[in-house]
């Protein structure tokens, strides 16, 4: 028998993943994953209301908490897909053909073959994003829309 966490539909949302949602809190997404997820102390952040942890039962999965609010999910590995069907690995169109208009794409800072495709959702609170590097998802978060516009998470 798999363990809850892993048993869940992991799909990733604009307002969360699986069984978690945006706005809980820390000690609720303890709750509900079964496990004993453990706060990076604050010397270690180099935000200091801001931490990422990754829970034991679902790999591939990184939670961004603000404030000890849940406000983002990252997918960092293969085998979760966007609430359209999008993966990691898959190409830049298919993001643009599942989405349509509602993506909004501009370069990459950092990759010169890289675009942020951003769709925002809700009443614009909330946001799931893909990136991309030479044509094809490099990663992929979800949540509220101040952190989804963050480059790199907590950082």
């Amino acid at each position: 028998m798999l363990p809850a966490a892993q048993a869940r539909d992991w799909t990733l949302r604009v307002d969360g993943a699986g069984p978690l949602k945006v706005g809980m809190r820390f000690d609720t997404v303890n709750k509900i994953l079964g496990e004993h997820l453990e706060r990076v102390p604050a010397w270690q952040r180099t935000v200091p209301s801001c931490f990422q942890v990754t829970p034991a039962e679902q790999e591939g999965i990184v939670l961004m908490f603000v404030k000890d609010v849940l406000k983002r999910v990252d997918v960092t590995q293969p085998g979760i897909e966007s609430e359209r069907g999008i993966a990691l690995d898959d190409p830049e169109g298919k993001v643009g053909r599942h989405y349509g208009e509602a993506v909004r794409t501009v370069a990459h800072p950092r990759r010169p073959d890289g675009h942020y495709l951003t769709v925002r959702a809700g009443e614009g609170q909330y946001a799931i994003r893909f990136e991309t590097e030479q044509g094809r998802v490099a990663a992929m978060y979800a949540g509220a829309l101040a952190e989804v516009l963050q480059e790199d998470g907590c950082r």
